[in-house]
C-alpha cells in the first residue's frame, strides 16, 4: 500500500493513529500523532482511513489540516513470510542468511518491479534487523522480526527507479534455537551491489531455495567449527579470525589456509579461477575479481613461508593474461624463491609452479 503526505492513517498493532507527514523510504513514513510527536512508522504497521468516516473527521479537527483528496486502497492482510521450497538447480547455496531481489516479470527480468526478500536458509529461528544506508551519512532502519527457520519474509516491493536506494545496507542477526549442540555468533555484514548489476539477466538465477530466478546476495553462511558446532560469517570472511571474540578465535582449530589445498606434505595446488574462491563471483566487477584472486595468492604464498612447504602449483587460467602478469609482479618482490610454467601436459599454459628455498 502506497501512502501519501496528508493521509490519515491509524494503527494495526495499537490504538490511535495519525498523519502521514513526511515519506521516508517505500517501507517507512513519519506520522504526526495528536500529542504533537512525528515517529517514523513502517507503512506494514498502519492503514489508512476511509475519508468518509467519523474518525477521520475528527482526526482532520484534531490536527487542523486542511482537506487532502487521497484515493484509499483496500487493506490486504496476508502474511509476507512464507517457508522456502526446494529446488532442483545446479545453483545450489549452503546454509546461510541471503538477500533475494526477485523480477515480477520472470521471463523479462530486467523490466518491471522487483520483490526483496531476507532469507532464513538455516535450521535456527533468527531476529534481524535490516537498515539501508542513506546520502550523508544516514541510516534508515526498514524492518525488523523474526524469521522460522527454512523461511522467507518479503521486505518489500519495489520499482525499478528505486534500485538505488536499496543497493547499499546492513542486515544484522541473532540465531536462536530451544535446543541445540551448537552456537552460533551473531552477524553483522554490511552489503553494496552496483544498480546496473540489475540490468543483466545473466545476474539472475534460480536457487536450491528459490522456484523463481532472482538476484542473490549472500550475506552470511555457516562455516563449521570444530568446538563450538557452527559459526556464521559475512561472506568472503572465513579467514578474518582476528576479528572474532578472543576466546573464540582460540578455541577454533588451528587450520592453515593451504591445508585443503595440499596433494602432499610439501606441494599445495592452488585453483585461483574466481568461481573457487566466492560464490557471487557473477556479481563482481573485473577489478574486484582480480583483488581477490590476489589477496588469496598473497595469503597463500605468505602462509608457505610460514609453514615451510616448498612446492606451490597457481592455476590462474589464461584469460587475458592479466592474472598472471600480476602473480609475476608479486614473486619478483619476494626472496629465496623461483618460478616457471607449470607442467604443459597436466595444467596447460594455465599455471605457475613456485618452489620456496627455506634453507637460505
Amino acid at each position: 500500500m502506497k501512502f501519501n503526505i496528508g493521509d490519515k492513517v491509524k494503527f494495526l498493532n495499537s490504538s490511535g493513529g495519525g498523519i502521514v507527514t513526511k515519506i521516508i523510504s517505500s517501507t517507512m513514513v513519519s506520522i504526526a500523532i495528536e500529542d504533537g510527536f512525528d515517529i517514523p512508522t513502517l507503512t506494514s504497521e498502519i492503514i489508512k482511513m476511509d475519508e468518509s468516516s467519523t474518525s477521520a473527521k475528527m482526526f482532520s479537527q484534531n490536527y487542523n489540516i486542511n482537506h487532502i483528496e487521497v484515493v484509499t486502497e483496500s487493506y490486504q492482510g496476508e502474511d509476507s513470510k512464507s517457508g522456502l521450497i526446494k529446488s532442483y538447480t545446479n545453483n545450489s547455496h549452503p546454509a546461510g542468511i541471503y538477500l533475494t531481489f526477485v523480477p515480477h516479470d520472470q521471463k523479462w527480468l530486467i523490466t518491471g518491479d522487483i520483490d526483496i526478500y531476507l532469507i532464513n536458509h538455516t535450521e535456527f529461528f533468527t531476529l534481524f534487523n535490516y537498515t539501508l544506508f542513506g546520502n550523508n551519512s544516514k541510516y534508515f532502519g526498514m524492518d525488523y522480526d523474526v524469521l522460522e527457520p527454512e523461511s522467507k519474509k518479503l521486505i518489500t516491493t519495489i520499482e525499478r527507479e528505486e534500485l538505488e536506494d536499496w543497493s547499499s545496507g546492513n542486515i544484522q542477526i541473532l540465531f536462536h534455537a530451544e535446543s541445540k549442540d551448537r552456537l552460533l555468533l551473531p552477524l553483522s555484514a554490511d552489503y553494496k551491489i552496483k544498480p546496473t548489476r540489475f540490468y543483466k539477466e545473466e545476474n539472475y538465477i534460480t536457487s536450491s531455495f528459490l522456484g523463481e530466478k532472482a538476484l542473490i546476495l549472500t550475506i552470511g553462511r555457516l562455516i563449521e567449527n570444530a568446538v563450538h558446532g557452527y559459526k556464521i560469517l559475512p561472506k568472503n570472511d572465513e579467514n578474518q579470525k582476528a576479528e572474532l571474540p578472543a576466546k573464540i578465535a582460540v578455541q577454533m582449530k588451528n587450520e592453515s589456509i593451504l591445508d585443503k589445498h595440499l596433494i602432499n606434505a610439501n606441494t599445495a595446488e592452488i585453483d585461483l579461477h574466481i568461481g573457487e574462491l566466492v560464490e557471487d563471483y557473477y556479481l563482481l566487477e573485473n577489478a574486484e575479481m582480480l583483488k581477490i584472486q590476489l589477496d588469496y595468492f598473497r595469503k597463500c604464498l605468505d602462509t608457505a613461508y610460514i609453514n615451510r612447504i616448498s612446492k606451490l602449483i597457481f592455476i590462474h587460467g589464461v584469460g587475458n593474461g592479466i592474472l598472471k602478469n600480476e602473480i609475476i609482479k608479486v614473486l619478483k618482490t619476494y626472496d629465496n624463491l623461483h618460478y616457471f610454467d607449470a607442467s604443459l601436459a597436466k595444467y596447460g599454459v594455465g599455471a605457475t609452479e613456485v618452489y620456496i628455498n627455506h634453507n637460505k
